[in-house]
Parts: C-alpha cells; structure tokens; sequence
C-alpha cells in the first residue's frame, strides 16, 4: 500500500468519528419526545419512563453519545423500536437495493456527462456545442425527484412502457435471469431521475475540462507527430479529462446517495432512503441514526475511491 492511501485511509478515522457526532447531535435536537411520539398520547406513564430508560433519554447527551458510540464500534446499532429487530441488520438488507440504485444512477450518469462533455467540446461554438449545453444546463435545473414524477407522467402513465413502482413484480419473483430482468425494468426510472441530473453536472465541467486538455501542448504535440485522431481522443486527451472529473463524479455520487432518500420514496423502491423516511415517520431514533451513518459511511468510501483513482490518473498528485 502506497504511503497516499495509507495517509488516506487514516484520515477516515476522524472523519468517520465526526460523522457519527452529526448524526448523534442532529437526532438529538429533534423536538419533542421520542418515547411518547412511540408510544402514543394514551401511553401510561411507566410506560413512558420505561422506554426513556430503554432509550437512554434519561442520561445525559455526552453519556448518550458514549453508549452508541461504543455499540456502533462493536458492530451494535442498537434496537429498532418499531420494527423490534436490530437496527444492523434492518439497514444491511435495505442497503443493497439503496446501493444498486444508486451505483446505477452514478454509472448513467458518469457516461451520459462524459459523452455529452466530449461531444461538445468537440465542437466548440457550433451548433451541436450550444444544443447539448443547453440539455446540460437542462438537467442541472431540474430537481431530481419533480423530474421523476415527470417520468412517471411519460413513460408509465401516458406510455405505459416502465413500471412505476417497486422493485419487482410481486408475481415474478422466481429467482434466476427473469427475476434479474424484472428488476433491471424497474431500475430504469428511478435510475434515470437520478442520473439525468448527475450527468448533467459532470457533462458541465467535462465540457470545460475537455476543451482546456485539447488545446493543451500534449495534445498538440501529439497530433503534430501524426497520432490517429481516434488514439488522441481515446488515450490521451480521456484520460486527462478523467484525471480532472474523478473528484466532481465523487461529489455526485454524494447527490446519488443523497437523492436516493426521497426517489425511493416516489417509486416506492425497497432501499435504505425509504427507510429512513419511515422511521423518521416513526420517530424511531437509533434506526435513523443507524441509517444516516450507513449512507455517510458509504459516501466517505466512494470518495476515498475517487482520491485513489485520480491520484492514480493525475501525475501531478503523485508528484505532490
């Protein structure tokens, strides 16, 4: 392992540390009282005292803080009040459909920014340079979720082409390639609300990136030594460009993740964001905060990634 990943990885202890303090803090300063926004108005008040004692709402916030904290290094989120499970593994099953959603929303839309980005700045102040900036700045304006429902709108109610909902049909659920096919058909909407908007923030900055990169002496240079068009564009001027939008395709996967929350709900897909939007419904407090931590961990990963990859592409960090 190079010394530039380890000091990387290092770097995630305090960063996962003030993460966890967020989240604590923030849940924390939710008005009202969780024990009775549970239980109800009729609860008795035993009761009450009892799920406060449960809860931890009778200690102090440091002590508070403390007790989870060393849970959550213990692989121990707690205990969801209103599913009554453990929160670890209520959040685990509904990461791996928050994560397929997500990753495939950020892959769309890392390849439609990219081509879109290339396209026109190759053909700088042309006609086609202005059309697709202005599908670029199109999408960047548009919030994902009213884009969404614009989707829904077209391709499932006046079309009837996609599904709106779910993850699968209820019916199909055998396992094998028509299962993989069913959910692949769902994907495509919610997917597509998200990726829309990424693209069009990468396809943005890649316009500008990639302008800068051809018109650079490299690039020059190798056109001068007779390189085939084709070979210029693949392998030297992409690979450039990449080195420059690894850390802008980091920053949007944080908008995927994020985004995730309220797509989820719109398309009623089975993932961690809808969760989270239930048990804050719910006001079950160690299954939000559990949840939150997850998706945050999860982003700090796909950053840690991004700095590995760029400085992998970019010779200028690996001579920093």
């Amino acid at each position: 392992m190079s010394a530039y990943a380890l000091k990387r990885l290092l770097l995630l202890v305090p960063v996962l540390l003030g993460v966890s303090l967020v989240v604590f803090g923030v849940m924390s300063l939710v008005p009202g009282d969780p024990a009775l926004a549970i239980l109800g108005p009729y609860a008795t008040p035993e009761r009450l005292a009892e799920l406060r004692a449960e809860l931890g709402l009778d200690r102090s916030w440091p002590v508070r803080y403390g007790i989870w904290l060393s849970g959550v290094l213990d692989g121990d989120l707690g205990r969801s009040v209103s599913l009554e499970r453990p929160v670890l593994d209520v959040v685990l099953e509904r990461l791996g459909p928050t994560l397929l959603l997500s990753g495939t929303a950020l892959l769309l839309g890392t390849l439609l920014g990219l081509v879109a980005g290339m396209v026109a700045a190759l053909r700088h102040n042309q006609p086609t340079d202005r059309l697709v900036t202005f599908g670029v700045l199109l999408g960047i304006s548009i919030p994902s979720f009213w884009l969404g429902l614009l989707l829904i709108l077209v391709f499932a109610v006046w079309l009837g082409w996609l599904p709106v909902s779910g993850m699968i049909q209820v019916w199909s659920d055998t396992g094998g390639l028509l299962t993989a096919a069913d959910v692949a058909w769902h994907l495509v909407l919610p997917s597509l609300s998200l990726a829309l908007v990424a693209g069009g923030v990468i396809g943005r900055l890649t316009r500008g990136a990639a302008i800068d990169v051809l018109a650079s002496a490299p690039i020059r240079m190798a056109r001068a030594r007779g390189v085939p068009e084709r070979r210029v564009l693949l392998v030297h001027a992409l690979k450039s460009v990449l080195a420059r939008m690894v850390p802008v395709i980091g920053l949007q996967a944080g908008f995927v993740i994020g985004g995730a929350v309220y797509i989820e709900t719109i398309f009623q897909w089975p993932g961690l964001g809808r969760l989270l939007v239930e048990a804050i419904a719910a006001r079950d407090l160690l299954l939000v905060q559990g949840g939150v931590l997850v998706l945050a961990a999860a982003y700090v990963m796909v950053n840690l990634a991004a700095d590995l990859t760029q400085h992998a592409l970019d010779r200028r960090t690996r001579a920093a």
